[in-house]
């Protein structure tokens, strides 16, 4: 294993000099988030309502993964990873995940230790902007200063939706192309005993060098577990607030 792990660290460290994002892996990635975009506003609010069999399992505190695909969209030079997340959180509200969710000078502590810094940079009624500084160390520790555009919105009295789309992502030291790109889109339901939460999320990062196309199937399993991560703490979290009944 920890030959498997030098391996890959060294084949994707390599070309670290030529690791900017490409003008048409950026636009690709552009067109694939409008495609996907579309699809979360034509399709079922939840994808729980398209599949109600992953709804037991959310309910006994599991958290379901699955991988997501709006379109074929050719990428030159870049890598679109596309994941959904579903969980349940018994007790909470709109109002107190609302307030968790709006809470970004608090994510370094929500989120630790996928997110060492946060803060609130502006709000404009549901229009927000923040800071998260990154830290990933699944190969070599890497660290990220990322700024997001995030807007909230109420389709109902009992839903929440929050659409959140990086506008710089930089990487401490020589960038070598991890992490160009991150669209986030959360949805929340009350049902009766809790929320339904689900979280898509849509990220552009370089390609794998010429022949380690082998590596794509084990560095793929790494953005799941990250959304698995992301909805845990994001359970805990809402459990431990003072809303929460």
């Amino acid at each position: 294993m920890r030959l498997l792990v030098l391996v890959v660290a060294v084949a994707l460290a390599a070309p670290a000099g030529r690791a900017a994002v490409p003008a048409r892996a950026s636009q690709a990635f552009d067109r694939y988030a409008t495609l996907a975009e579309k699809q979360l506003r034509d399709g079922p609010f939840l994808y729980s309502d398209a599949h109600p069999e992953v709804r037991p399992s959310a309910r006994k505190g599991q958290t379901i993964v699955v991988e997501q695909k709006a379109a074929d969209v050719p990428v030159t030079g870049g890598l679109i990873q596309d994941w959904l997340g579903v969980s349940f959180i018994p007790g909470a509200s709109i109002a107190s995940l609302r307030a968790l969710m709006q809470d970004y000078d608090n994510y370094k502590r929500i989120y630790s230790p996928d997110i060492i810094d946060s803060r609130l940079i502006s709000r404009d009624g549901g229009h927000f902007r923040a800071f998260l500084q990154l830290e990933n160390t699944q190969f070599l520790k890497l660290i990220y200063d990322s700024d997001y555009d995030i807007q909230y919105s109420a389709p109902a009295a009992d839903r929440m939706e929050i659409v959140s789309r990086s506008t710089r992502i930089q990487q401490s030291g020589s960038d070598q192309g991890f992490l160009w790109r991150l669209n986030s889109y959360w949805r929340f339901e009350q049902v009766e005993g809790g929320v339904y939460v689900q979280c898509r999320a849509i990220s552009l990062s370089r390609d794998l060098p010429l022949g380690f196309g082998w590596l794509r199937g084990f560095l793929e399993r790494f953005p799941r577990e990250s959304m698995v991560n992301t909805m845990d703490a994001t359970r805990r979290a809402a459990k431990s607030s003072p809303m929460h009944p």
